[in-house]
C-alpha cells in the first residue's frame, strides 16, 4: 500500500511539472508574441491560471511526503519525543481533515461544473471544470498522504519508537 501511494504522489509531482513547464513555454511565447510580433497569444492569461492550480495542488502531497512544509517547531523542538509525536498526531489529524473537506468540495463542485459545462468569459470560451477537478484530485492525494502520516506516527506513538 504504501508504494502504491508513493507512485499515486510521484505521478501528480510529475503532473504538477508538466503544468509548471507549460505555463513557463506559455509565458515566454506570450511575451514573444506580444513584443516582437504585436500578437500575444488568445487566452494565455486563462489557461495559464488554469494551469496555477494544477502546478499548486498536485505537488502539494510531495512536500508533505518529504516533510518540506514550513514549520515552527520553537517549542515542540524541546518536548519529549512522545509528547511531540502527540503534537505531530494532532497536527496530521487536523491537516487531513482540512484537505478532506477541501477534496469533498473540491469534487462536488467539480463534478458540477462539468455536468453544466461551465466556461469562464475572457477572450475565448475556456472551460473552468478541468481545473476544479485538478484541484479536487491534488487535495485527496494530499489527503491520502495525511492520513499515512497519520497512521504512521500513531503506530510509532504505541510502539514506543520516535
Amino acid at each position: 500500500m504504501v508504494n502504491f501511494i508513493d507512485r499515486i504522489i510521484k505521478g501528480s509531482a510529475l503532473f504538477a511539472g508538466i503544468c509548471l513547464f507549460i505555463m513557463m513555454l506559455i509565458g515566454t511565447f506570450d511575451v514573444i508574441g506580444s513584443k516582437f510580433f504585436n500578437h500575444p497569444i488568445p487566452g494565455a492569461f486563462e489557461f495559464t491560471e488554469a494551469l496555477m492550480i494544477g502546478g499548486t495542488f498536485m505537488a502539494i502531497a510531495l512536500t508533505q511526503s518529504n516533510k518540506m512544509h514550513i514549520a515552527v517547531d520553537l517549542l515542540t523542538s524541546r518536548l519529549m519525543t512522545s509528547t511531540r509525536m502527540k503534537f505531530e498526531l494532532v497536527n496530521y489529524f487536523l491537516t487531513l481533515l482540512f484537505f478532506f473537506i477541501v477534496a469533498w468540495q473540491g469534487w462536488v463542485y467539480g463534478l458540477h461544473s462539468f455536468s453544466i459545462g461551465e466556461y469562464e468569459s475572457g477572450l475565448i470560451r475556456f472551460p473552468v471544470y478541468p481545473a476544479k477537478l485538478t484541484l479536487a484530485l491534488g487535495a485527496s492525494v494530499m489527503t491520502l498522504q495525511c492520513l499515512r502520516d497519520f497512521l504512521e506516527t500513531l503506530i510509532k506513538l504505541f510502539r514506543g519508537k520516535p
